[in-house]
């Protein structure tokens, strides 16, 4: 018999912590497990005379000149044995991601030609394909920033993104500072344009060769009208960077949905109504990428620009009701994108008069 006097008290879940990026930094300069940081000092004890220390530096001290109102003060560090050749740093790489796979972003202390077209190849094969994800790949792309002494480059990858620095200024981690001058605004969406990465120097380039690494999509740090700041945003095929990144955002971000609408519900009929409990999960990370500047919103009902099509329970085939696998759920959604340049044209007058 149930008592007359029931109650239940609960505790408020507690709030779950700011988005951030999962940073690597990958030492090559002796073998040493990976471990998560968030002092600088204890990276330069643990890291002594070693290239990543002077590389978490300049992520870190980036408060003077990032447009952020945070900084970077969490990443990983691993160190590997120095390899003998770019594909067995790769090599090492992949074996470490047996281990440890929680993270998105990586950098690493090798700026020569070969070694950062070596990572950049392998950051663009992280990315499963539909067919690869439905043999039951597991989707944990990564995205690669290097930095690069080489004024004609010819790195083509989405899944990277290379700054210029000159010979006998590596130490100055230009792709670092980068990361943590521009990688605080992570989630929102922001141009890597136009920024202004701390402890860099301005590159001597002719104009012939600020024009070859511009085609070669390769950022660089400039000077127009005495104004400095990078150039321009990109990922190595072409891609700006904030779009690669919005693009890896929504599907990690809509695959945690996912899985928490399976997780916290003890059935989903496979009903309409069932399958509009799953579609709330797409329109869930949709409107999240409108909120952080991913997708564009209308100007005049301030929606995100975008539509879902969940399909009806009389879509499915018998096999897809037998195996309880849901028809597919399509959407599309319109870039907010940012913008790059202007022309102003106007006349002056010596008086009002047409």
């Amino acid at each position: 018999m149930p008592k007359d006097v029931i109650v239940v008290v609960n505790i408020d879940a507690k709030p779950t912590g700011t988005e951030s990026l999962d940073i690597l930094l990958i030492s090559t300069e002796g073998k040493k497990d990976c471990k998560v940081y968030r002092d600088l000092e204890v990276i330069k004890t643990d890291y002594a005379n070693k290239a990543v220390a002077s590389m978490a530096d300049a992520m870190f001290n980036q408060g003077k000149t990032t447009l952020a109102d945070t900084l970077i003060r969490k990443i990983k560090i691993v160190g590997f044995e120095a390899p003998e050749t770019p594909a067995a740093l790769v090599a090492a790489i992949e074996k470490f991601r047996e281990i440890d796979d929680d993270w998105y972003m990586v950098l690493t202390d090798k700026s020569d030609k070969e070694y950062v077209t070596a990572l950049a190849a392998w950051a663009e094969s992280t990315e499963p394909t539909e067919a690869e994800l439905g043999a039951g790949i597991e989707d944990h792309r990564k995205i690669y920033f290097g930095q690069l002494a080489e004024k004609e480059p010819t790195i083509q990858s989405r899944r990277s993104a290379i700054i210029y620095c000159d010979t006998g200024k590596e130490a100055e981690h230009a792709d670092a500072a980068f990361v943590g001058n521009v990688g605080p605004f992570y989630p929102e969406s922001v141009t890597w344009k136009f920024k202004r990465p701390q402890g860099i120097s301005v590159p001597d380039l002719t104009s012939a060769e600020r024009d070859a690494l511009e085609e070669a999509n390769i950022n660089f740090l400039t000077v127009e009208y005495k104004r400095e700041y990078v150039k321009n945003g990109v990922c190595a095929d072409g891609e700006f960077i904030d779009v690669q990144m919005g693009a890896d955002y929504i599907a990690k971000s809509m695959r945690e949905n996912l899985y928490d609408i399976f997780l916290e519900n003890a059935k989903i009929g496979f009903t309409d109504e069932g399958f509009t409990v799953i579609g709330e999960g797409v329109y869930r990370a949709l409107n999240r990428a409108t909120a952080l500047g991913i997708i564009a919103t209308d100007s005049e009902t301030k929606a995100g620009v975008f539509t879902v099509n969940i399909p009806k329970r009389s879509e499915a085939t018998d096999d897809q009701a037998r195996n309880r696998q849901m028809p597919d759920i399509t959407w599309e959604a319109q870039l907010e994108g940012a913008v790059h340049s202007v022309k102003v044209k106007g006349v002056l007058r010596a008086t009002l008069s047409a």
